[in-house]
C-alpha cells in the first residue's frame, strides 16, 4: 500500500519532507495516523539499506498494508504491517525483534509515540463466489509457487507462474533456469523449487531453492548482508537438512547477484558437488 504524500512546497515547488508534513496542523487524525506508519517504513526501509541491510529491507516492500492499530491493551497504537501469507514465514521473531528496535530509534528521534511492531496475515479478498475459488485453489489452481491467498495482490517479482520475494531470488531462478533448459542435456537436467515450503525436524522452513539433480535433493540458499549473524542457526538448520534426506547445501554470496559471470559459476559449482554429493 502506498499513500500519496508528496505534495509540492509553496515556497520551493518540491516534494515536502514527512517531517515538514507531519507539523502540519490542519492534518485530520486518521490523516496524521496514516502519515506516521507511511513515515516509520520510509525511514525503516531507507536505514536498513544504507546499513547494508538489503534483505530486510527487501523484506519490507514485500509489505501490503501497514497502518497504526491499538496494541491487545488498547493502551497505544502499534505499527501493523500486513503480510501475504506466502512471505509470513521471512517474518521470524529474529527479524520482528530487528524492526521492533529500528521503528523505537525512528519513533523517538522523530517523537511519533510507536514503539512496538506487530504482523498479521492480509485477509483475501472474497465474495460471494468464494466456494468455487476456494474448490479451485483445491484443485491446484494457484498463480504461484506459494499462493495460499484467495486473491493474491500483484506481486512484484513473478515468473513462469511462480513468485518470487525479491529480485535476486528471481536472477537465482533464471540462472538454474537457463542450466535446466539451454546446458544440460534433456535426459539429465535439473528440476527447480523456489520457496518450497517444508518441516524438517522440529520446525518449518521455507528454502530459497530446492534443487533436484541426478537423483538427489539440494538446497541453495541466499546470503544476505546480516548471514554472519546468523551463521550458528544456519550450521544447525544445515544438520537437520541433511539428516532429513538432503544431499548437498550451498549459498549464493549476495555480492554474486549483481555478477552474471560470478552467479554462473556458483551454481555450477552447486550442481557439480550436488552430482557428486553421497
Amino acid at each position: 500500500m502506498t499513500n500519496d504524500f508528496t505534495q509540492p512546497s509553496a515556497a520551493s515547488g518540491r516534494s515536502r519532507s514527512y517531517g515538514e508534513m507531519l507539523a502540519d496542523q490542519t492534518l485530520l487524525e486518521h490523516e496524521r495516523e496514516a502519515l506516521v506508519a507511511e513515515t516509520l517504513m520510509a525511514y525503516m526501509s531507507t536505514l536498513l539499506v544504507r546499513r547494508g541491510d538489503v534483505t530486510t529491507a527487501q523484506l519490507l516492500l514485500q509489505v501490503d498494508r501497514w497502518m497504526l492499530d491499538w496494541d491487545q491493551q488498547g493502551r497505544e497504537k502499534d505499527l501493523v504491517l500486513e503480510v501475504d501469507p506466502a512471505n509470513m514465514s521471512h517474518f521470524n521473531d529474529e527479524l520482528l525483534q530487528k524492526l521492533r528496535e529500528l521503528c523505537r530509534e525512528v519513533a523517538e528521534r522523530l517523537s511519533l509515540g510507536v514503539f512496538w511492531v506487530e504482523v498479521k496475515e492480509t485477509l483475501p479478498v472474497v465474495g460471494p463466489g468464494w466456494r468455487d475459488m476456494v474448490q479451485r485453489e483445491i484443485s491446484g489452481e494457484r498463480p504461484s509457487n506459494q499462493a495460499r491467498r484467495l486473491q493474491p495482490s500483484p506481486r512484484r517479482w513473478l515468473e513462469d507462474n511462480l513468485a518470487f520475494t525479491n529480485e535476486g531470488e528471481q536472477r537465482v531462478y533464471r540462472t538454474l533456469k537457463h542450466r535446466q533448459e539451454k546446458v544440460l542435456p534433456p535426459e539429465e537436467t535439473i528440476a527447480i523449487f523456489p520457496l518450497p515450503n517444508g518441516r524438517i525436524a522440529g520446525r518449518t522452513w521455507e528454502p530459497d531453492f530446492l534443487v533436484t539433480y541426478k537423483g538427489r535433493a539440494g538446497v541453495l540458499e541466499i546470503d544476505g548482508p546480516h548471514h554472519n549473524a546468523r551463521r550458528a542457526l544456519d550450521v544447525t538448520r544445515e544438520h537437520l537438512m541433511h539428516d532429513s534426506g538432503i544431499a548437498y547445501v550451498d549459498r549464493v554470496p549476495v555480492e554474486a547477484l549483481e555478477n552474471r559471470k560470478e552467479m554462473e559459476s556458483v551454481i555450477d559449482r552447486f550442481l557439480r558437488r550436488l552430482a557428486e554429493s553421497r
